[in-house]
């Protein structure tokens, strides 16, 4: 069984989501993932969607750290559904692995395009929240992402869209 559960991106320490009045996330559930040049955090939180979801989600850590952020509701492993805003800003959604999203979404009666824009949309929405957060983004590249199917999992998928998107992992000194 894969990881069910949110990857969230932001700006700011380790209280930043911590303080972020959101009822998907349980304080106690959060676990540091990473963190990245200029103050960027990964948190994973596991769990079952709650009702506020991913847009509530990264409008509020957004809102609360003054910067913008990105988070991902993985679906066992095997999908994901994105979503990004800047402060005081509209949020924008995407996917990840869309043929198995497209799987599980067969018995809603709703197809994928209803739901998400094209990886091509997808990628100029994306390279966009890169500009707002100080980062230049190719398109295109992030575009492959967003059409990538996982192999083998969508949480590299995620980190490949995070380095596209101009995330540079800190690594310690000596290493």
């Amino acid at each position: 069984m894969g990881f069910w559960g949110y990857l969230l991106l932001g700006r700011g320490g380790d209280g930043a989501l911590a303080e972020c009045p959101v009822p998907a996330v349980r304080h106690e559930h959060l676990r540091p993932a990473g963190t990245f040049a200029g103050g960027w955090r990964l948190w994973e939180h596991p769990g079952p969607p709650e009702p506020a979801g991913v847009d509530a989600l990264v409008r509020a850590l957004a809102d609360r750290t003054g910067a913008p952020a990105l988070a991902a509701y993985v679906m066992d492993s095997h999908c994901a559904v994105l979503g990004g805003a800047e402060p005081g800003g509209a949020c924008w959604s995407a996917c990840l692995g869309r043929t198995p999203l497209a799987h599980y979404m067969a018995d809603t009666g709703l197809g994928l395009d209803e739901l998400f824009p094209t990886p091509r949309a997808a990628a100029a929405q994306c390279a966009a929240w890169a500009a707002a957060a100080g980062h230049a983004a190719d398109a295109a590249e992030l575009a492959g992402v967003l059409a990538a199917d996982p192999e083998p999992l969508v949480e590299d998928l995620f980190h490949e869209l995070l380095a596209r998107l101009g995330m540079v992992e800190r690594r310690l000194a000596g290493r």
